[in-house]
């Protein structure tokens, strides 16, 4: 073979840190409160065996979209920041009857998802996935389910049916995110502290929680159904759909029975497809399909912020590939401001993205895993007879590949140059001069 294979040993090395990403504690907490798997980073070596969704583990690189009314606001997380008494870094709490107020208002005009996919497209996006409901309870479309959406707010107006026609025209897979816990539905019975104190919607302290009618928890999980159905059976095929928190108010089998070659998140009570990490690269070798979820426009926070930081162009690409030599997807965040226009700062690193993507896009895209770091010194991709190798930013010196073959041809993937290089026992080492590197990762494509 022309990939050394790894040992059995190596496979639990960590080699990857967080850098540039949400708190871990704020995930590792929210998981908790949506009774979530406290350890979600291995994969289940589980997957739909239908050819429809073949597509998943070769897509490498997904947006996510993390949109809602708090956008308008500018200081707070979605739905989170209406928890007082967090255990992680202040997220810009709010109470909940601001957070609501916002909605009244709330009625975007440069929300145009035809660019926005048109942008990620070029940008080496090859999947999407839309927040149609986050645990705020608001719908972006026009449910018959439920009191509160755009049915309710905005005379029917649809978010939903325009970000998938958009993927579909520019070739996108479509992803759809949906939250099963509703805090609107449950505002009257719930507490809106995290520590375990009793507060009300405006935050003040209250003895008792008032007792749910015996009906509640069905009529919620009923509307949670209804829901997702809709969201299945309208808008014709639907490639993912991202569950946030579910317990099987719609079970898996009846997904696939209305969608049946669906991509599904284990965040539903069951399995699912494919493994996750959240906030952060994975920190061991997985098994089966794979994907990390990161906030990265902005770095920190899901939703929109006026002063947090935005991650480079490098850092993402950076991301990807890591994610890419050990054959799993990134779903890279991005938070359209309250009008629905995506911040200036996440549009400049998507242009730089897509630059990067017109010389080196085939090295992370429909590719295998390779043995970094358990073998060689850079992170490796492969497909058929060819290995991509990456000096990321930062990395000096010869990079070193375990093979046990004899390449044809070394490549520079971004001009096209050949490379010095020299075979070596079980290990090709190669060169790239100081004046050949950039601020992003370069890609080397090694052909045998």
């Amino acid at each position: 073979m022309f990939l050394k294979k790894l040992s059995v040993l190596a496979l639990f090395i960590a080699c990857y840190t967080v850098s540039n990403a949400q708190n871990n504690d704020a995930a590792n907490a929210q998981h908790q409160l949506l009774n979530m798997p406290a350890d979600i980073t291995s994969g289940t070596g589980k997957f739909n065996p239908d050819p429809m969704a073949a597509w998943f583990p070769k897509a490498g690189l997904g947006l996510f979209i993390h949109w809602g009314a708090i956008a308008t606001y500018g200081g707070g997380d979605i739905s989170w920041c209406m928890l007082a008494n967090k255990s992680w870094p202040d997220d810009g709490t709010v109470t909940p009857n601001f957070y609501y107020s916002l909605m009244d208002k709330w009625n975007p005009q440069k929300y145009n998802p035809d660019e926005m996919i048109k942008q990620a497209k070029n940008a080496g996006f090859e999947y999407a996935v839309l927040t149609t409901k986050h645990h705020d309870g608001y719908t972006l479309w026009p449910s018959k389910h439920g009191d509160l959406g755009t049915q309710t707010k905005l005379n029917g107006k649809d978010f939903v049916k325009p970000f998938i026609e958009a993927c579909r025209k520019y070739g996108l897979k479509v992803g759809l995110y949906y939250s099963p816990p509703d805090w609107w539905f449950d505002r009257n019975y719930r507490s809106w502290s995290y520590n375990g104190s009793l507060l009300d919607m405006n935050h003040l302290p209250i003895a008792v929680l008032p007792k749910k009618p015996a009906d509640h928890d069905a009529k919620r999980k009923e509307m949670v159904a209804s829901q997702v159905r809709e969201l299945l059976t309208n808008y014709g095929k639907i490639d993912l759909l991202w569950f946030d928190g579910g317990a099987g108010e719609i079970s898996d089998n009846e997904v696939r029975k209305l969608q049946p070659g669906i991509v599904l998140n284990r965040r539903n009570g069951g399995a699912g497809d494919f493994g996750d990490s959240e906030g952060k690269l994975p920190e061991k070798r997985f098994k089966g399909w794979f994907e990390t979820c990161d906030p990265i426009w902005p770095t920190r926070w899901w939703s929109y912020s006026t002063n947090d930081t935005y991650d480079e162009a490098s850092t993402v690409i950076s991301n990807l590939i890591k994610l890419r030599a050990w054959g799993g997807n990134y779903l890279a965040n991005v938070a359209p401001d309250g009008n629905g226009a995506i911040p200036q700062p996440a549009l400049t690193a998507m242009k730089e993205m897509a630059l990067w993507m017109k010389h080196s896009k085939e090295a992370v895209v429909d590719v295998e895993g390779g043995n970094y770091p358990e073998v060689s010194n850079v992170p490796v991709t492969a497909k058929t007879n060819t290995l991509y190798a990456f000096a990321l930013p930062g990395h000096q010196g010869t990079l070193k590949i375990g093979t046990s073959s004899v390449p044809k041809k070394v490549t520079l993937l971004r001009t096209g140059q050949p490379l010095q290089f020299k075979k070596n026992g079980d290990y090709l080492f190669v060169e790239i001069a100081p004046k050949d590197r950039t601020r992003m990762p370069d890609a080397v494509k090694i052909v045998f």
